[in-house]
């Protein structure tokens, strides 16, 4: 928004209030800017029951699991009824997180070339691979694929952070190549380039974001070989530290006391974003845990990871978009298989001695192209040239 605002334009958002109290802390004020926040029933009780987890779980499966393409159909239909009667935008930009902004092109949902639609995550790709738990979205499943097809095949230009993506969506036809882009997440170069503040003291790996218990993306690989890096150097248990910001699966509680670490593990609060990105800037060591059934994804924060320079113990697919990502960007020394705990192990020990020889920082790699001052003008002219056929090759 505050790109788009500099370069002159009139900007209209239309959200939800999750989130956000009340006008007054409103994210961003501008005298061309314009946030509509839509209330949905869906919406509100997500957000009551964010303090009573297996309620909010509950709540969440039913939602997903009954309606269509998902539990934001409702706040969808309400924003659309809402853009009909509004004045028209020379471009509209659809995030497409919830799916069900992909009914802005079905039957009177106005989706025409003069939209852009940024993919983040796949969607029907990510469908196909993965079965649903809803017998309802696994019937539907085909009914999505139609809907996201015709509605990308109305749009001006799709946008994908990830490459991977693109080319899944590309060969199942859900798009037509020309309109298709890659542009990767970008971290902000206004405020990753300015003198960074000391990082906080100890030996302390830093998680920010999800854990799943079962599949890659849990933390039962990190878990082991820190339990076995703390056996075999006893002498760094006094300065040793793993912080976790976000969901933490109950089942983690106990293979924590299981392995011994209960005294070493630290359960921070989830931070808001402005404080997310101050602590990733201060985390001795930032550790990324990529599955291998999330390949089609770019996850966001390995571009903060990248803008903060600090060290990063990544667990990625060797081989997988995101490996490359950290071998181009100069990080993968320390990448390892998310299922491999010796190689973990290793990665904690190379760490470890450049701690104890005061050289833990990043490596001297390039990672200006993940930068706002690269990506972002490019990200602007394809929303600017959205209803132009690009040229071909």
């Amino acid at each position: 928004m505050r790109a788009a605002l500099a370069e002159g334009w009139e900007v209209e958002v239309w959200t939800s209030p999750r989130g956000v109290p009340g006008p007054a802390t409103e994210c961003l004020v501008h005298p061309r800017l314009r946030i509509h926040r839509l209330a949905d029933p869906v919406i509100r009780w997500q957000e009551r029951l964010q303090s009573h987890p297996r309620l909010l779980r509950g709540w969440v499966y039913l939602t997903s699991g009954l309606m269509f393409p998902d539990a934001c159909a409702g706040w969808v239909r309400k924003v659309l009824r809402a853009l009909a009667e509004a004045a028209p935008a020379d471009r509209t930009l659809a995030f497409v997180l919830p799916a069900s902004l992909l009914l802005t092109g079905g039957a009177g949902g106005g989706a025409d070339r003069t939209w852009v639609f940024d993919y983040q995550e796949p969607v029907s790709p990510q469908q196909m691979r993965m079965r649903r738990r809803s017998p309802l979205q696994r019937l539907w499943r085909g009914r999505l694929a139609r809907l996201e097809r015709g509605t990308l095949h109305r749009a001006g230009r799709v946008l994908f952070t990830a490459e991977s993506n693109r080319r899944a969506y590309v060969e199942l036809g859900l798009v037509p190549a020309p309109r298709t882009a890659h542009v990767p997440y970008f971290y902000d170069a206004t405020f990753f380039d300015q003198p960074a503040p000391p990082p906080h003291g100890g030996f302390e790996i830093v998680y920010f974001g999800t854990f799943d218990w079962r599949g890659a993306r849990s933390p039962g690989t990190f878990l082991r070989a820190f339990a076995e890096f703390l056996r075999r150097h006893p002498e760094a248990r006094s300065v040793s530290r793993f912080r976790f910001h976000g969901q933490w699966p109950s089942p983690c509680e106990e293979q924590v006391r299981a392995l011994g670490l209960a005294d070493v593990v630290v359960r921070g609060p989830v931070w808001d974003h402005d404080r997310y990105l101050e602590e990733v800037r201060r985390s001795p060591v930032l550790l990324l845990v990529v599955s291998p059934l999330h390949d089609l994804y770019m996850p966001s924060k390995i571009v903060d990871y990248l803008g903060a320079r600090r060290p990063v113990l990544a667990l990625v697919p060797p081989g997988s978009e995101m490996h490359g990502v950290l071998q181009r960007a100069g990080h993968d020394r320390n990448c390892c298989d998310p299922f491999d705990v010796p190689g973990t192990l290793a990665a904690l020990e190379r760490l470890w001695a450049d701690y104890r020889a005061g050289s833990l920082r990043a490596p001297a790699g390039d990672t200006r192209f993940w930068s706002s001052d690269v990506q972002l003008p490019i990200y602007l002219r394809h929303v600017q040239a959205a209803p132009e056929e690009p040229p071909s090759g």
